[in-house]
């Protein structure tokens, strides 16, 4: 079932890549032997193509900084007011979801679960390239994540990764990495529909999966097999969209499809009840984010582009956006953040570089909260486990969130287990903690307590 697992290994990339040929060219000599470069673990070193890169990267940012920056300003100026047209017509767009008609939103693709099975939702995954973006490996979680899905699987529960899972916008770390971005920039003078891009896109999936082949084997074959495997989008994975990028995972994963929402039935509903019908909405939760969301990502992508070349300039770098021990350190002493994000509506963003303005959200959902209440929303994409958080005004929300996939030697995720009450609309999905403790998995629940989350006894 996984076919292109079995290539043999593609060797690094030469460092000197002329800058002027087709990509289909340049994934050819991705496969030439490499010059000899010093080994240097990955942890600590992207090679001396990804710095050389990013070097020429950096001093071609700095010039162009007269031009780029006031662009991106007025790029989120207008990123903002599509995101409060969106948070605007959210509750609309749940509506048309549940009573399956067109939505006023992008993010139409949509699938029916029954809400009476048992669900492991993960998100944020990240799963990448050898290298210093390889951020499981550098968390720890890399061999976690597939010892933990064998319990599940074990125990005939479902599987949903929802969104962020393999990761197509950190780009550098590795020979592979910097000619990944220097292909993908070139290509793009070509269109997103050349067949160039196409074989990059195959030829950069092939790497993550093989970097990653334990968890892919056993998905394939203890959840998608049985039909237990569902999948929605996120923004780092957003070019599933196309159909053609799309086939590059059925390639490995067959038959595997990627829609932008999953509503949770409950028992015996159609799409003629609607929302009173819908137990659980899971999406990834970027909709409404004014520099990620779908079809207004350019800003989180360039950030992206831009905080990866940084990590890989020499004597500089140092790796981003990555959970410490600190963020663990919180969660195991019931100290997890559990407030809605807010953001300065102004720059649509806050001293944490957050992006989605989840205050102003729930806010509108409560203004239009139907008479049987809204189902619960289930998201991921901010990095934060959740489940009840708090607004402003210390009134929680029915919003739980996954967490990630990259903590630190843990990941968090969500359990939708109808025999511990996910069907009660008190009760609703547990966050759950699973860290690596040296000696196996330990599993732990955490529990919302105002605006932390508590660790149960």
């Amino acid at each position: 079932m996984l076919a292109r697992m079995e290539r043999p290994h593609a060797p690094d990339l030469p460092v000197d890549l002329p800058v002027d040929l087709p990509v289909d060219q340049m994934v050819d000599l991705a496969r030439e032997p490499a010059p000899d470069l010093a080994p240097v673990p990955p942890s600590t070193s992207p090679g001396g193509a990804a710095m050389t890169w990013a070097t020429v990267k950096t001093v071609a940012s700095v010039f162009s900084a007269p031009i780029t920056i006031p662009a991106a300003v007025m790029s989120a100026r207008r990123n903002i007011r599509e995101a409060a047209a969106r948070i605007d017509a959210f509750p609309e767009h749940l509506h048309a979801l549940a009573e399956g008609r067109p939505t006023p939103l992008p993010g139409p693709r949509t699938v029916r679960l029954p809400a009476d099975r048992r669900y492991l939702i993960t998100s944020d995954l990240h799963r990448c390239i050898p290298g210093r973006l390889d951020w499981p490996e550098r968390q720890g979680t890399k061999a976690l994540y597939p010892e933990v899905l064998r319990r599940y699987a074990d125990d005939g529960w479902h599987l949903i990764e929802n969104g962020d899972v393999e990761d197509y916008w950190m780009v550098g770390g590795s020979t592979w990495g910097a000619v990944y971005d220097l292909a993908r920039m070139a290509n793009g003078l070509a269109g997103a529909t050349a067949s160039g891009r196409q074989r990059l896109i195959t030829e950069h999936l092939d790497r993550i999966v093989e970097n990653n082949a334990d968890t892919y084997r056993l998905i394939a074959d203890r959840f998608l097999a049985t039909g237990r495997y569902h999948r929605t989008m996120g923004n780092h994975d957003e070019l599933y969209a196309n159909p053609q990028h799309l086939e590059a995972l059925t390639d490995h994963l067959p038959g595997v499809d990627v829609v932008d929402s999953i509503l949770l039935d409950a028992p015996d509903a159609t799409p003629a009840d609607g929302l009173a019908g819908v137990e659980a909405v899971i999406t990834h939760g970027h909709m409404t984010d004014a520099w990620n969301g779908p079809g207004i990502s350019f800003l989180g992508a360039a950030v992206t582009w831009f905080a990866n070349t940084i990590d890989d300039l020499p004597r500089i770098g140092r790796t981003a956006g990555l959970p410490d021990e600190e963020a663990l350190g919180r969660l195991l002493a019931g100290r997890g953040f559990n407030r809605l994000v807010t953001l300065d509506p102004r720059f649509g963003g806050n001293r944490r570089f957050d992006s989605l303005d989840e205050e102003r959200l729930f806010a509108r959902l409560q203004d239009l909260a139907p008479s049987e209440e809204w189902p619960w929303m289930l998201f991921g994409h901010t990095h934060f486990p959740m489940k009840n958080p708090v607004d402003s005004s210390g009134v929680p929300a029915r919003y739980a969130n996954s967490g990630c996939g990259v903590l630190d030697r843990s990941f968090s995720a969500l359990e939708w287990d109808p025999s511990a009450g996910a069907l009660s609309k008190d009760v609703g999905p547990t966050v759950v903690l699973w860290t690596d403790s040296g000696h196996g998995p330990v599993r732990r629940e955490l529990l919302p307590d105002g605006p932390v989350l508590a660790v149960r006894d």
